[in-house]
């Protein structure tokens, strides 16, 4: 979630797969194994985790009362080349306990972000937003990930098509996904200038096609 400083909450995780896929419901049976000790510190034992749509790999799971707490989408698109992985070391809180936690690079999020805006049905603010942030944060496509949007944009996606999309990210699109989500001084500057940066970094992004 890019949303940085925002109240918006993701209640899905995505796992992008490096390797073939287990059954689901195998997936499902290593879940409420392994969730079961923070469930109960949580006072949330016993977790229900079911699959929610048999075919479609997307487990839920759900609180002892029933209610849904978070799913997790086993992502079949999308996938993360190893170039695109990076590793830390974390600590865990109150305890001795480490872990290598391997996270997908700011530059591969900005390729999997150019494809999420080109691709989804309806243009999303948020997608504009998070590319504006991903490139002010550094990240850039080079190399084999700038060839891989190529390879894209060559098959499926023309310049027209790119430029009605950009056009999509209005200021009432804009004010309907980012007003409240994001923190108020940033949003006011943001609407302030007609969200014009946000435009700009699409047009920064995919200038090369446009």
């Amino acid at each position: 979630m890019l949303f940085q400083e925002s109240v918006r909450h993701s209640a899905d995780l995505d796992l992008h797969l490096r390797s073939d896929l287990p059954p689901a419901a195998q997936v499902a049976d290593v879940l409420r194994e392994g969730l079961e000790p923070l469930a109960k510190l949580l006072e949330q034992h016993p977790l229900g985790v079911n699959v929610l749509r048999p075919g479609q790999d997307l487990i839920g799971v759900s609180s002892p009362a029933g209610g849904v707490l978070f799913t997790i989408d086993l992502n079949r698109m999308g996938s993360v080349i190893q170039s695109g992985i990076e590793e830390q070391l974390l600590e865990g809180l109150g305890t001795r306990d480490t872990a290598n936690v391997k996270f997908v690079s700011r530059d591969h999020l900005l390729l999997q972000k150019a494809e999420a805006f080109l691709l989804r049905r309806f243009v999303k603010a948020r997608d504009a937003y998070d590319i504006r942030f991903l490139l002010d944060s550094g990240a850039r496509l080079n190399g084999h990930l700038r060839d891989h949007l190529a390879d894209l944009l060559l098959g499926d996606i023309d310049r027209e098509q790119i430029n009605e999309r950009i056009a999509s990210v209005t200021d009432d699109l804009c004010r309907a996904e980012l007003k409240g989500f994001l923190p108020k001084a940033r949003y006011e500057a943001l609407e302030k200038e007609h969200f014009q940066s946000l435009k700009d970094g699409l047009s920064e992004l995919f200038g090369e096609w446009l």
